[in-house]
């Protein structure tokens, strides 16, 4: 009989390596810009399709569905396209403001079973609404959600394009951040309501120039141009957007902290006569500005 050993020395988690098929092959990244408009959502919802549903409830919303991905260490790729599905079907099917936070729930349920090996069950997701729907609400709203996405539950979104432009340009080995902000910052970009409906190449460019340029990087100055020419995005359209990421980037991180109640994560209505949305931190004190956001030192 054989003996069989195994001596292989494992330390630490190791990325995959460099796929030299995937990132020196252009069709790869052509493919991804030519499919792109398939899944971008085909118009904004609000006032037209959605007459119950605001832009700011849609941002609290978001946000909500960006502190669920990271307090449960979720793949970067799970939230961009779990908010991909979601203004998609609000594209296609009017709900109440009441029903928002449970298809937003259902959304990040599908994604990590698109995205992620580990699939976040019905009952997390369910106490992360505070109990407020049900799982068998979240069962038959699946249905409903993949239904009315044709169950076409795919998309190319933002996180797609980080590392194709930054294994085709030599200034991406200046700074080993450089990746980590861009996620961060394309994952920021998918709260925003007036990006529903801008091209996650759009998206991706500016994120990477942002990060760039938040990490003073040696070729700040030229990397809009470069990326630009990868994914022929328009330089000024791409400036815009860095402005209003760093808009954004500036007033998350000047807002003072206040304290917030332990009881509730839960995304409600007010108890106002405007309805508004409202959204609490957790039993655990999360903050209601994105994790990650805090954590990265622009």
């Amino acid at each position: 009989m054989m003996d069989l050993l195994c001596v292989e020395r494992l330390s630490g988690c190791r990325l995959a390596e460099r796929d030299r098929v995937i990132f020196e092959d252009m069709r790869v990244l052509q493919n991804l810009l030519d499919l792109e408009t398939v899944y971008t959502p085909a118009r904004n919802y609000f006032g037209t399709v959605q007459k119950d549903i605001q832009p700011f409830m849609r941002k609290v919303v978001s946000t909500w569905m960006l502190e669920v991905c990271e307090e449960q260490h979720c793949e970067d790729q799970v939230f961009p396209l779990a908010v991909n599905f979601l203004d998609r079907f609000l594209c296609r099917c009017p709900i109440s403001r009441r029903q928002l936070q449970l298809v937003a729930a259902v959304c990040l349920l599908l994604a990590t079973k698109i995205r992620q090996c580990q699939v976040l069950s019905v009952d997390v997701l369910c106490a992360y609404t505070d109990n407020s729907i049900s799982p068998e609400e979240m069962r038959n709203w699946e249905l409903l959600v993949l239904s009315k996405l044709q169950w076409t539950a795919t998309a190319v979104t933002g996180f797609d394009y980080v590392d194709h432009i930054l294994e085709r340009v030599e200034w991406s080995k200046e700074n080993s951040l450089i990746r980590r902000h861009a996620h961060t910052l394309v994952g920021l970009c998918y709260t925003e309501p007036e990006f529903i409906q801008s091209p996650p190449s759009l998206l991706a460019t500016a994120s990477i120039c942002a990060a760039v340029r938040g990490l003073n990087s040696p070729s700040a100055a030229t990397v809009l141009d470069s990326v630009c020419a990868l994914t022929r995005v328009d330089p000024e359209a791409a400036e815009n957007v860095v402005h209003h990421i760093e808009r954004v980037v500036a007033s998350e991180a000047g807002s003072v902290q206040q304290p917030l109640p332990a009881n509730s994560g839960k995304v409600s209505n007010s108890s106002s006569s405007s309805g508004k949305l409202v959204s609490s931190a957790d039993e655990t004190g999360q903050p209601e500005t994105p994790t990650d956001l805090q954590d990265v030192h622009f």
